[in-house]
């Protein structure tokens, strides 16, 4: 099955945001997936030819666009009120995806399509077995799954075929409208963002799901590019490095912009603690050991050193600034758990 998911999964590599970071590599396995289709097939509707068919006929659509095999999914209708589509792994050959009966209600076929190519995106990619996706409370955490939907959200695209379509599939996600009462306007729409400008960033700080207005505007910024208009064999790396580069600057001015200001401050703070360590090893803070300091880090910061220095008895100095350098490692940590030990190691490289 690896074998017959490697067109699909090469397909969806192409495409990934530059934001989504994590790899195969990365991965590990669920062993509760087994629990979930068990769960599925005694307690959900499994879709089928037989049973649903315009829902297999979309799915069919699905994997033939994506290049997956019908047998590396099992499909799932739960009922339930609440607009929900999920996607479980339990290894890289198959997944489990489930939509509630009311998002099925509200979609037309096509617009089906969008969101089961957005679920199954995330098990091409990986999303379901990476440790990242495990709960865990980091500003990492939150920007790596905004940014896995973005990649998916490019997958849907591809398994619908139609801008229009996945945006219509978004707008009907978020108002839990049918089309009976929608009106298509994607630029009225997309002026949602320029009118949410002045709202505090803040709002969406530890959401798991960009904006469904930034994720309409990345789709239309990817659907520009020739791999999409033209149906390009290939897609230009340049022209998605572009594209990805628009899309973060969304994302940093509306949800991200705190988060990687506040991972940077603890890393130039954890960078400083480590200089000022460095420096007590023997004693001694040199005129021109402080001169180097006051380059890297400014002179208001070597004045708060040194004046944090002199109110320490001298047989105390190298355990207090030990004990505010581990504390600062202990915040890094807690917000960027993945990648600590390499930014970590980053930071080592500089010395005084």
């Amino acid at each position: 099955m690896r074998n017959a998911l490697s067109k699909a999964q090469n397909l969806v590599e192409e495409i990934r945001f530059s934001g989504d970071s994590l790899r195969h590599g990365d991965a590990e396995v669920m062993p509760h997936s087994n629990v979930i289709k068990s769960f599925a097939y005694t307690n959900e509707l499994n879709i089928s030819q037989d049973v649903t068919p315009s829902l297999f006929e979309s799915l069919s659509a699905v994997y033939e666009r994506l290049h997956i095999p019908r047998d590396a999914v099992e499909a799932f209708v739960f009922a339930s009120p609440v607009i929900q589509a999920e996607c479980y792994t339990g290894d890289k050959t198959e997944c489990v995806i489930r939509f509630s009966s009311a998002l099925v209600d509200i979609l037309d076929s096509n617009e089906f399509e969008f969101v089961a190519g957005h679920e199954i995106g995330h098990f091409l990619l990986g999303h379901g077995l990476a440790r990242a996706a495990e709960k865990q409370q980091s500003l990492e955490y939150f920007m790596q799954q905004r940014a896995q939907e973005i990649s998916v959200d490019r997958v849907g695209l591809l398994a619908c075929g139609s801008l229009n379509v996945a945006i219509k599939a978004l707008m009907k996600t978020i108002s839990g409208l049918t089309g009976n009462h929608l009106r298509f306007d994607v630029g009225t729409f997309l002026s949602q963002l320029r009118k949410s400008s002045n709202i505090s960033l803040n709002v969406n700080y530890e959401s798991t799901h960009p904006s469904i207005l930034i994720r309409c505007r990345a789709l239309l910024w990817f659907s520009l590019n020739d791999y999409f208009i033209n149906k390009s064999q290939n897609i230009s790396t340049a022209q998605l490095s572009n594209i990805d580069k628009q899309i973060q600057n969304d994302l940093d001015k509306h949800v991200d912009g705190p988060a990687r200001k506040r991972i940077h401050e603890v890393k130039e703070d954890l960078s400083m603690w480590m200089a000022a360590h460095d420096i007590v090893q023997d004693g001694m803070f040199t005129k021109s050991e402080q001169f180097e300091f006051s380059k890297r880090f400014g002179e208001d910061i070597l004045e708060r050193l040194l004046n944090f220095l002199k109110d320490i008895p001298a047989s105390e100095i190298e355990v207090v600034v030990y004990d505010r350098l581990k504390a600062t490692r202990e915040d890094l940590e807690s917000l960027i758990p993945t990648s600590f030990e390499s930014e970590v190691s980053e930071i080592s490289k500089w010395k005084i």
